[in-house]
């Protein structure tokens, strides 16, 4: 059984994201209620609000806590969207993919679980300090060779989900 073993600057970056998230939103909700009860309203705060809250929810939501059970072929993971976890069959899926994302830390791996020709399921390397065990630990075939873009890199970074062609 293979848990994965989180970063120890994941901590770090988390709660400090959190506590400059909530500084931030409470600074212009309350500058937005100031001016509500002016005539001058700009929508400017909330726009920067919506894009901090679209930032943080588009990293959080890829964190998962991973359990690999080989002999069961099992992999449960639990999120903050799945917080009493979910399971998955590695059987269930066809293929893996390998490719490499960038982020201030630099660039990380990444591995996507294949299904019917799609993407279906995102192992972030950036949050795992045991990322090789992780990977060696599940055993699907690995597809070397597709057709990749930026339109498609963009799509798989911020969807998670893409139509892989083999070349």
């Amino acid at each position: 059984m293979i848990k994965s073993k989180i970063h120890r600057n994941w901590y770090l970056w988390f709660f400090l994201i959190v506590v400059c998230e909530l500084g931030i939103a409470y600074s212009l909700i309350k500058a937005f209620i100031n001016k509500i009860n002016h005539s001058d309203l700009s929508i400017i705060p909330i726009i920067i609000l919506t894009l901090i809250i679209l930032g943080l929810l588009l990293v959080i939501k890829d964190f998962k806590y991973l359990v690999i059970d080989n002999h069961k072929n099992k992999l449960t993971y639990y999120s903050i969207f799945r917080p009493f976890g979910n399971t998955l069959i590695i059987d269930f899926f066809d293929n893996k993919i390998k490719t490499s994302e960038t982020s201030v830390r630099g660039e990380y791996e990444v591995i996507y679980l294949v299904k019917n020709g799609y993407t279906v399921f995102k192992i972030n390397g950036l949050f795992y300090d045991n990322m090789k065990e992780i990977d060696s630990s599940i055993k699907l075939k690995r597809i070397y060779n597709y057709k990749f873009n930026l339109k498609l890199y963009l799509q798989l970074l911020f969807t998670g989900k893409i139509r892989i062609e083999e070349e």
